[in-house]
This record gives structure tokens, sequence and C-alpha cells, in this order.
């Protein structure tokens, strides 16, 4: 890990042509290093803090190269935490590199992915997961990611568990007197009621970790992946789906030979949809390399949609294609709605083996709309996604809430079996522990290196 100590800089923009271009600079000498790259129009002594200046931009040879608005924050009244000046140039890539290259060679060093916010998460700005939250909302994709991101970067998992976190805090240090002065026993009264306080922690972290499944798929994504024998309308169903043309439709068996792939959102959660080629026996090498990425497709994949024709009677290659996802979650579209069935209710009840069923017609949209309600059940859990409380959205917060929730349990039954105070105590540091890991109280260099690394340099 870099030091922190240095005064660091860097593109906060996205690099390339723009209307302007922000350069950030932070540290201790932030201020100074600005005043040998930068020459106000204005002459106001002092220089106003928080107050945008006009004025010239020098490159490192002292020649002007732009003209450019600078804000200077003090600490710790800035994103970082610490004395912190941002530049607003023209947006030419040109004069950012120009502008960078002036401030390194005045004593400056390029930021390190994530390092702005990672000072910010050090000097106390926010916790944890609050710095995670950053790199998502930087990320979203869709207005629900945004909006579920900027919760947690208030704050939200914080103001969660601090509850937990007070009650754990009050019970040792009842405990700990108790140990301390041995004479003191904890009457069984009292234990009862640190027992059922512990009970109402965990069901509260419990709480927050039932909604990993939905803050996960929030976060991440669904994928589905649409499966079947060749020629029953897979791609026109993915298309169908994207509400436009994407994967080639022909009459041709076998016109699908490779994945595709594209994005799309359903109220608000991005989902990726896989067009997977036919699966079925074939000594064409290449329809056989497409099958492959098929099965891999389905492995991969949070649900399927299994794609037979209606207007066909059932196949061995359909009842085949069934036995393959047993054991997946998925749903049976009988496409061709449009034409004639030859499918009786008891053929699709078989073929379905308890999965949902859906008549549509890919060519005229009948059906899709209800087929995408089952989407949306699928990745929310049929639990509506609500716009306020709390939503884990990464593993590591769910792991972290996990232990803590087993250990404050293990306390709770070491209370309430008659154990000796020392038991109750080790578990209960342990979960204290567990909750400190999740906002950052408690954290390894490794840990910090692993998050901040996937951020983009410049936040």
């Amino acid at each position: 890990m870099e030091d922190l100590r240095d005064t660091i800089c860097a593109l906060s923009t996205p690099p390339g042509h723009s209307g302007i271009a922000v350069v950030r600079l932070s540290g201790e000498r932030s201020f100074e290093l600005a005043g040998k790259v930068f020459v106000p129009y204005s002459r106001k002594s002092p220089v106003p803090l928080r107050t945008a200046l006009l004025g010239r931009i020098l490159d490192s040879q002292g020649a002007e190269i732009d003209e450019a608005l600078v804000l200077r924050f003090s600490a710790p009244n800035s994103y970082t935490g610490e004395a912190m000046v941002e530049f607003s140039t023209h947006g030419s890539p040109v004069i950012a590199a120009a502008l960078i290259d002036a401030l390194c060679g005045q004593g400056a060093r390029l930021a390190g992915p994530g390092e702005f916010t990672l000072r910010a998460f050090a000097n106390g700005k926010m916790n944890l997961a609050e710095a995670e939250a950053v790199a998502d909302l930087i990320g979203a994709q869709t207005l629900l990611q945004a909006e579920t991101a900027l919760r947690q970067r208030s704050g939200e998992l914080g103001r969660e568990i601090g509850p937990v976190r007070d009650a754990v805090v009050d019970i040792i240090v009842e405990l700990e007197t108790a140990v301390e002065f041995v004479e003191e026993d904890v009457p069984a009264l009292s234990r009862r009621g640190m027992v059922d306080r512990l009970e109402e922690a965990r069901r509260r972290l419990g709480r927050a970790v039932d909604s990993y499944r939905r803050g996960r798929i929030v976060r991440e994504g669904f994928t589905l992946a649409v499966v079947g024998r060749p020629n029953v309308g897979k791609s026109s169903l993915f298309n169908a789906l994207l509400g436009r043309d994407r994967s080639i439709v022909a009459r041709l068996p076998g016109t699908t030979r490779d994945l595709v792939s594209e994005s799309s959102s359903i109220g608000g959660i991005p989902v990726h949809l896989q067009d997977t080629a036919g699966i079925r026996h074939s000594e064409d090498p290449v329809e056989r390399l497409g099958i492959d990425r098929s099965v891999e497709a389905i492995g991969d994949a949070d649900a399927v949609v299994l794609v037979a024709d209606r207007a066909r009677a059932p196949s061995e290659e359909d009842m085949r294609m069934r036995e393959r996802l047993v054991g997946v979650r998925g749903a049976v579209v009988l496409n061709k709605s449009d034409l004639p069935g030859a499918w009786k209710a008891e053929d699709a009840e078989e073929f379905a083996r308890g999965w949902p069923v859906f008549e549509v017609s890919a060519l005229r949209g009948d059906g899709i709309g209800e087929l995408r309600g089952w989407m949306v059940e699928e990745m929310t859990g049929g639990v509506a996604l609500e716009r306020e409380g709390v939503l884990v959205t990464r593993l590591r917060q769910r792991r972290q809430l996990e232990e803590a929730a087993e250990r404050l349990g293990a306390a709770a039954e070491a209370l309430a079996g008659g154990m000796s105070e020392e038991f109750a105590l080790y578990d209960l540091r342990r979960g204290l522990e567990s909750l400190g890991v999740l906002t950052g109280e408690v954290h390894t260099e490794d840990l910090l290196t692993e998050i901040f690394s996937r951020f983009c340099i410049g936040k």
C-alpha cells in the first residue's frame, strides 16, 4: 500500500474529450503545489476556501496551457478529510495530462485506484461499508442500483447494526464486571435479560443477512439462460425479452452456434440474457463447441428458461433437455402460441415437473409480460424491493454479519445454560470483532488493498 502521507493527484472525470476535465489534488501540500501551477486572476488575500477562482494553468515549464476554475477545501472539510484542491479545466486529454505532469513535477504523485476514498476512510469520513458503496454508486447501471448504493453510502447498514453493537458492548461490560468481582455473579434474572437482548440482536442481524439475496441481484444483476433444442424459437424469445433484434432468427436449425449475451433492465434490476445454441447431438465441431458453451451457461445462470415448440408434439430431444436441468431453477416456455397447439395439458405438466409454464408467441409478443413478471419474482424472491431499509449487497458483508450472529447465538446459549461468564465473553468479543471488520473498525492491509484496488483511479 502506498504512503498515505503523500500528496496525490489524478484525473477524476473519464478519460477522453469532454466539456470539462476535473483533476484532484489531496494531501497536506495540496495548497502549496496548487499555487505553483495555478495563477488566479483575482489577487485576494487570503485566498478564500470553497470559492471558485478563475485563473491560468501553467505546465511544468511555466507556460500557460489553459484557463481553469479552482476550488480549495481545508482539512477536515473535504472528501478525503485532507487539504484538497480541484481543478476544472477544458476537457482536452492533453491539458489534463499536462496539468498532472506539472503537479507531479512539483512533488505530488499519481493516486492509486480508490486512494482518495481510501483516505476518506482512513480519516474517518466514512466507514468501510460506506466506502464500498462509493464504487457501487459510480458503477450503477440503473436508477435502482444508484438508489441502493446511495442508501449504503449514507450509512444505512451502520445504522442498522449500531443498536446491535451497543447491546453487545453493554453486555460485555456487565459480564466483565462480574468476572472482575467474583463474588458478584450475574443473577439468573439478569442473564435472562441478556439472552433476550442477544436474541433480538440476532434477529436484527438475520434480517440484514436475509436481504443479501435481493441485494446481490440488485448490485450484480440476474443472469437468465434461454435454452432448448434447435429451432424452437429461442432467439426469437431472446429478442422479444430484450425488446430489439439482437440474435439472428432463421428457420434453419442450428443458426445460433455461439453464446449471445446482452443486458437489459427489468424493474430497475440489470438482467443478463444469454441466447444459447440449440442442444442436440451433432458431429459438426463448430456446433459442438457452441453446445458446450451452452452447457456452461446453464451452470453459471441464476435461472433458465426452457423453450419448447408447442406447435410440434413433445420429442425425445425435449425430454432429454429437461433431464439436463434437474435441480436448476427455471420455467418452461411453450413458444408459438399463435399457431395451433400440439401439446396436451398433461404433456406440459409432465414436462414442467413443477416449473411454471408460460405459453407465449415470441413473434407477436403474447405472454412476454407474464414471463417478465415471473423473472422479477425470481430475482427478488417474491419480496418487493423497498426503497427504504437495509439491503446487504456484498458477500463480504454477509459473511461478517453471519459470523457475528453465530457468535451472539453461542453467547446466548452459554448464558442460558448457566455456564461461566468467560465463555459468553469470548463469543461476544468475537462477534464484536466481526461487526468491526464489517465497518472497517477492525481491518488488515490485505483487506483494504483487495477492496480499494477495484476502484477507478481518481476516486
